[in-house]
């Protein structure tokens, strides 16, 4: 896989799932979550996980490549 590609498949599921954490967080809001399962946590993890995954390969990135 290209390294394009790559970087808008991380960048698509770290939208997807930056989407759920704040539905996730929306319930919270309205009393739907009563306790607290290690949804959110594991959601952020990810989420820093993703954004370390992309940050590394923005790093790699050639320098002639157009940012």
């Amino acid at each position: 896989m290209s390294m394009l590609r790559q970087y808008e498949r991380l960048n698509a599921i770290r939208d997807a799932l930056q989407g759920r954490l704040e539905l996730y967080e929306a319930g919270d809001c309205f009393g739907f979550n009563d306790f607290d399962d290690g949804t959110a946590s594991e959601l952020r993890d990810r989420i820093a996980e993703l954004s370390d995954e992309i940050s590394s390969l923005e790093r790699r990135r050639s320098p002639y490549e157009h940012r």
